[in-house]
């Protein structure tokens, strides 16, 4: 891959629960975000049990996979209008609350454009959710954010599996949080890292 002069820069946000690891504060966010031509992608998360957060940390780990990314996280309620002006790409996750996004994350995402006005058209999104056992609505919460996306005026994109001819692609990453983290299949935790890197790369690719 061709070495490029910028580098791209990876939010892993989050909104609720205790984040305490390195790159979870403001100074932090500003540093990556540092520098000419960076491209910058916030991935954010609601998460109540720490699961959805355990879930965000492979999808950083994806984004990372690409050449010249950085990743950095931070919790949603601590972004603020510069962080989300200065975003090329955006990823949303939470949990799923009876089927569907919590009503707190779609409280604070309509907030950022209704209250504080923040213009989110041509960012490129993804969206990850959890949720107990197989099925309980995780596909619909990863639907209800992407249509949330599209309705501002994004380009959406989800994890490729299989490349070129015969290829196919996802809506987003889920995992089902049931029982131990470490319960988790492989294929779960691979979905969320192709997401990362999904978005980072078509960010990447956009500013050129």
């Amino acid at each position: 891959m061709r070495t490029v002069a910028w580098s791209v820069a990876v939010f892993a946000v989050v909104l609720g629960g205790c984040d305490r690891g390195t790159g979870g504060d403001g100074a932090a966010v500003a540093a990556a975000a540092a520098g000419d031509g960076a491209t910058v992608v916030l991935v954010g998360y609601h998460s109540v049990s720490g699961r959805t957060k355990r879930l965000s940390l492979e999808v950083v780990e994806g984004a990372r996979e690409v050449e010249g990314v950085r990743a950095v996280r931070k919790r949603i309620a601590e972004i603020t209008v510069d962080d989300l002006a200065r975003a090329d790409g955006l990823v949303l996750g939470g949990p799923t609350h009876y089927a569907n996004v919590p009503g707190e994350m779609m409280t604070v995402l309509s907030d950022w454009v209704w209250k504080r006005g923040v213009n989110l058209q041509d960012k490129v999104g993804g969206a990850f959710a959890t949720g107990g056992h197989l099925t309980g609505g995780k596909e619909h919460v990863v639907v209800s954010l992407l249509l949330y996306m599209l309705n501002n005026r994004m380009i959406v994109v989800g994890p490729i599996v299989k490349e070129g001819d015969g290829g196919y692609g996802e809506l987003g990453a889920t995992a089902a949080t049931s029982g131990d983290d470490a319960e988790w299949t492989e294929e779960e935790l691979a979905g969320a890292r192709r997401l990362g890197a999904r978005v980072a790369s078509v960010a990447r690719r956009a500013r050129r």
